[in-house]
């Protein structure tokens, strides 16, 4: 990631960042709803939405730490601003956690035309992060936070599937966003 990268592509790991922190107000309470009647945890829930961003920008960038940078920049908004979601200093570890997962699972698995490879990427993303939330900021006993990790993996895969979903529709319709290289 140190490597010189496109305006484009900083631009897009921006907005990719910029897009999830303005969505969470607004998937937050919709989540927090379908959990609460479904006897789930809605962060793990809403992970669906929120991993979707970082994968989408590793998508596109195909570097190894652009969902880091996603997590970096949604973190830093969150800790300066207040906004919602904020746990205080925690939120940079809270955000940077799942993003490094998400880059390291990435890297590894490395092929990303296997429908698999980029499902569990924000899957792992979303587990770590509902777990880092779960066990720092919200003390939450072991049996219950099972049962948020199982449905934290879950949504973590159908964020693998928006992303995935999103990007093969930008590639078509903008042609700069399909990059044939792997992951640097």
């Amino acid at each position: 990631m140190l490597q010189r990268i496109s305006t484009l592509d900083a631009t897009f790991i921006v907005l990719t960042a910029a897009c999830g922190d303005a969505l969470k107000p607004i998937i937050g309470p919709i989540a927090k709803l379908i959990g609460s009647a479904l006897l789930l945890p809605g962060g793990a829930i809403a992970g669906a939405i929120y991993m979707m961003w970082p994968m989408l920008a590793l998508l596109v960038v195909r570097r190894f730490g652009t969902a880091l940078m996603v997590g970096f920049i949604q973190g830093i908004i969150v800790l300066i601003t207040g906004f919602y979601g904020s746990h205080g200093v925690l939120s940079l570890l809270t955000y940077l956690a799942p993003c490094l997962f998400i880059d390291v699972c990435f890297w590894i698995l490395k092929n990303y035309k296997n429908p698999l490879h980029l499902i569990i990427p924000p899957a792992m993303g979303n587990l770590v992060g509902t777990l880092t939330v779960g066990v720092l900021v919200l003390h939450i006993p072991a049996i219950p936070l099972l049962i948020s990790l199982i449905s934290a993996f879950i949504s973590g895969c159908f964020a693998g599937g928006f992303a995935a979903g999103l990007h093969s529709l930008l590639s078509k319709s903008f042609p700069q966003f399909s990059k044939e290289e792997s992951v640097d």
